[in-house]
């Protein structure tokens, strides 16, 4: 039986399924009716391996389920809309044809799927010894089958079903779907609002990705979806236009997430924020991406300056952006920026200090990655 509050559920007389969440100090349950989270389970269990949660009451017996670990071999996923022009995605995608194979990875292999379609798309995974192998072979593929304009939706008011592909792509019951980067090309903005199924279920199985969107957008209703799915997932979520779409993204040479961060802010500020250590020597120096408000078209962000402080070194790099900066460039979109040179990946400490200005309330996300896997996850935030 699960109790939650007053409330009882009696689950029978099979097992009970269920993963603990450390960051969130919560459960998540499935009770046959889809997954729920529960703060406080009483009950015994008798399974193969034991886990004491010393949050709650009573020690309780669960089945200690770990999927992956970031350094556990996963899949590459690049997804793109059916609404975009098949000449920018081949541009954008030129990038990393000749550097993919040059650069440790922990995929193993590429899959591609097409999405904002009339008829549901399947996931299509290529074969490859290598990554680089397998994802030329996903080139070839996309390039045989680009888009297809029949298949697009006729009406702007429909939404983009992106949250499905994702959905999807957690449930095919492939191997290496724990722990996998999804890059993810769009124009069309989605119409839901409430993600907290989604969330649920990419965090239960660190599903890590990166949104490009294009603005203007081809329909749709919500494109502050999209950055909210990607503050709570650890992600991260750009709107550029369609030539310089992909570049600011996080994608497969830096995916391994270091430093993430969302901070609701308003008016001017100054703050420090959490350190970041790098225990070892980074096979290249980290990338930094930060995300300044949640729409292309908001009127919020005025300027940011981030700096690192070397704690062995003592060097201090700043980096600021004012709002006049938040154009499309290959460092640069409509809401967010990359920076270079910000930390040099020694093992080191930095201290990281934040100043700002707003108009009004967003969000800012602040995201380190690098081409080297950490060897932990690292916590959400409902922000």
């Amino acid at each position: 039986m699960i109790a939650q509050c007053k409330f009882i559920v009696k689950i029978g007389d099979y097992s009970l399924d269920g993963f603990c969440d450390p960051y969130q100090q919560k459960w998540q349950v499935d009770t046959g009716n889809g997954i729920e989270q529960y703060k406080e389970l009483k009950g015994v269990c008798v399974l193969k391996r034991e886990y004491t949660n010393h949050v709650l009451p009573i020690k309780l017996k669960v089945q200690a389920k770990v999927e992956c670990l970031p350094t556990d071999p996963a899949t590459y996923l690049f997804a793109y809309s059916n609404d975009l022009v098949y000449s920018d995605i081949e541009s954008a995608m030129y990038v990393l044809d000749n550097t993919i194979a040059d650069f440790p990875t922990r995929f193993v292999q590429a899959a591609t799927v097409r999405f904002d379609m009339k008829t549901k798309e399947d996931f299509v995974f290529h074969e490859g010894d290598t990554l680089a192998d397998s994802y030329r072979n996903s080139r070839e593929h996309m390039k045989k089958q680009q888009v297809d304009p029949s298949q697009r939706f006729e009406s702007s008011e429909t939404g983009s079903d992106v949250l499905d592909m994702l959905e999807r792509f957690v449930n095919t019951n492939r191997p290496n779907i724990c722990g996998s980067f999804a890059l993810i090309y769009m124009k069309r903005s989605p119409n839901e609002v409430e993600i907290s199924k989604i969330v649920e279920k990419l965090r239960i199985y660190h599903i890590q990705f990166s949104i490009a969107a294009v603005h203007p957008s081809s329909g749709g209703l919500h494109p502050e979806t999209l950055y909210d799915l990607a503050a709570k997932t650890n992600g991260f979520c750009t709107f550029s236009n369609d030539e310089y779409a992909l570049f600011v993204n996080p994608h497969v040479i830096w995916p391994n997430l270091y430093y993430a961060l969302n901070l609701k802010v308003s008016g001017t500020g100054k703050m420090n924020l959490p350190p970041i250590t790098f225990p070892k020597q980074l096979y290249m120096m980290p990338l930094l991406v930060v995300g300044v408000q949640r729409t292309a078209t908001a009127e919020s962000f005025q300027s940011l300056t981030i700096s690192s402080y070397d704690t062995q070194s003592g060097e201090i790099v700043p980096i600021t952006v004012t709002k006049e900066q938040l154009k499309p460039t290959q460092d640069n979109s409509f809401n967010s920026f990359r920076g270079w040179f910000f930390m040099s990946g020694f093992p080191t400490t930095y201290n990281i200090t934040l100043e700002y200005s707003y108009a009004m309330e967003d969000i800012i996300q602040i995201r380190i990655t690098s081409t080297t896997p950490n060897d932990h996850w690292l916590p959400y935030q409902d922000v």
